[in-house]
């Protein structure tokens, strides 16, 4: 299981009415990963805290643990009780919602996705100035109400992974949309049985590959960048092993092997670190 961890709650639709909370991650393939879930009559500081409570025993605290959520007050004061060193973040989708309704800058908002999913705080703080050019009111907001490292890639404290949506969790619960009406107990069985059966099948497709060294998501990776990385022309000018200088694709790029970022020409380009291997990829 990746460290981020989506949070969500959906209502459900029974005699009894109630809320059906859940925590949602993905594995080393990108397949959704269900961690838990809880049912309560609503959504306040009580239950979510009661949750992440019980969500401890599963998914260790840690501070390079991260949680995903929309700004809901009551899931931010769970995770501050429960989980100390973990860290927590919104979700770009929910926010760039209330840019759109509460804001006004429906034209503008993609600006403010360019700089969510900046890489480097120079990427970004060109993408944001320029969000803040167009919406001063909003980019005051999410300057000095939010915080950047609430919700941009390149302030976050910890790796979110590229997890920038809670769509994960949504997945989940668009997918259980008839157990939402269903008895509590038959909700739990019906949860365990289709769960139980697509696990199975992800079980029997990874042992086919338990030979290989990287799941075959991982593998198709390195082997795109690997393809893309055979035009590139590598030279070490300064004599430093850390630090080369990357030629190809029509732009020039300064890369340090033990930074996050580098500085280039024309577009990006960014390291991808496996196991001791880099390997350059652009975007």
């Amino acid at each position: 299981m990746r460290k981020v961890i989506a949070i969500d709650g959906t209502h459900l639709y029974g005699k009894y009415e109630g809320m059906l909370l859940s925590a949602v991650a993905r594995d080393t393939e990108n397949h959704i990963y269900p961690i838990a879930f809880f049912v309560v009559d609503k959504k306040n500081d009580a239950s979510w805290t009661f949750f992440f409570e019980k969500l401890k025993s599963i998914a260790v605290d840690g501070p390079n643990l991260c949680f995903i959520s929309d700004r809901h007050k009551s899931i931010a004061n769970g995770i501050t009780k429960a989980y100390d060193p973990a860290q927590h973040g919104y979700c770009m989708r929910h926010l760039g919602k209330n840019l759109r309704v509460n804001h006004h800058c429906r034209e503008h908002f993609y600006l403010f996705y360019n700089a969510a999913k900046a890489y480097s705080p120079k990427e970004f703080s060109y993408h944001f100035v320029e969000f803040k050019n167009y919406c001063p009111e909003a980019a005051f907001f999410f300057e000095h109400k939010l915080g950047f490292e609430k919700w941009s890639k390149a302030y976050f404290f910890d790796n979110r992974c590229d997890v920038m949506t809670t769509n994960i969790a949504e997945s989940v619960n668009a997918m259980l949309i008839d157990e939402r009406e269903y008895p509590v107990a038959s909700i739990f069985n019906s949860i365990a049985k289709r769960f139980g059966e697509i696990f199975k099948e992800r079980r029997a497709y990874v042992l086919k590959c338990k030979d290989k060294k990287f799941v075959p998501t991982t593998e198709k990776i390195l082997r795109d960048n690997m393809s893309e990385g055979n035009f590139f022309y590598v030279k070490n000018i300064s004599g430093d092993e850390r630090q080369y200088t990357v030629f190809g694709s029509g732009c020039t790029a300064k890369v340090d092997l033990l930074e996050r970022s580098c500085s280039c020409r024309k577009f990006d380009l960014v390291k991808i670190p496996c196991d001791g291997l880099f390997a350059i990829e652009a975007r």
